[in-house]
């Protein structure tokens, strides 16, 4: 009773504190991409969670089996054969009727909507998770395909060094080259092909980055929205849950200072 009071009283700062996140805004004018610290807080977050989750439904599955197994025993030794207590073992009747109080109360308490809002949460910051993985994903294709478009650019200037004068001169002539010297350069841009290809890949870079900076606001206003929703129904339903598991608990504890 005594630690379900205190775990109250920590749930209900809890939850006043989880309450603000509502009025949380994204204020940055340009939205920052996920980092890798970023994205290994959010890993530990759900193992943490996840682990809270277990050691929540073990605890309380703990709690009443070791309470079912006392109700057994006190039911095993102190109940006659008949299965019913004389007016001479008064005490003993009282004994067993707190120790069968126990038992109901912890059996009544709605542990299932506290354990089930945990694992919700467990759910959201998975799925958090998986849209910071999906951002790194494009920001790596992103990544690639600027690398291609270096390599491009890079072939394309120094075949124009190679062959004309300067960078501009391209399809306009080399030097000593025309008809008076018999000779005439084809009207063809040489690297035409290469400078399609290189405006293709510029295209696609383009569109990588825009995709890139898309998937950068949709994991941010993802993230803001995902813990504004979930984490205060977390401590919503543990606030509500203690609350009725220490008053349960109290009102059992009240009962036994009658037994003499």
């Amino acid at each position: 009773m005594y630690m379900w009071r205190s775990m109250h009283q920590f749930h209900v700062v809890q939850n006043d504190i989880v309450q603000q996140v509502r009025g949380l805004v994204n204020q940055a004018n340009k939205a920052e991409p996920t980092f890798d610290m970023h994205r290994q807080a959010t890993r530990d977050l759900e193992s943490a969670v996840a682990a809270w989750h277990s050691s929540f439904c073990r605890l309380i599955k703990f709690q009443r089996d070791f309470v079912c197994s006392l109700h057994g025993w006190f039911k095993l030794s102190l109940l006659p054969v008949s299965g019913e207590l004389t007016n001479g073992n008064r005490e003993l009747s009282e004994v067993f009727a707190f120790c069968d109080e126990w038992k109901l109360a912890l059996d009544r308490i709605p542990d299932t909507v506290a354990s089930e809002a945990i694992k919700s949460f467990v759910s959201v910051v998975h799925s958090i998770s998986l849209k910071q993985t999906e951002e790194l994903k494009i920001q790596k294709r992103t990544e690639t395909v600027s690398k291609e478009l270096e390599k491009k650019s890079s072939t394309v200037r120094n075949i124009e060094r190679k062959y004309y004068q300067t960078y501009s001169m391209v399809g306009l002539g080399l030097r000593d080259t025309g008809p008076e010297n018999g000779h005439a350069l084809d009207a063809r841009d040489p690297l035409a092909e290469k400078k399609a290809e290189l405006t293709i890949c510029q295209r696609r870079v383009e569109d990588e980055m825009l995709k890139h900076a898309e998937a950068v606001e949709v994991t941010r206003a993802m993230t803001l929205n995902n813990l504004q929703t979930g984490l205060p129904g977390v401590f919503q339903a543990m606030t509500s849950f203690s609350a009725l598991i220490a008053e349960a608990l109290e009102a059992v504890c009240t009962s036994s200072y009658a037994i003499k």
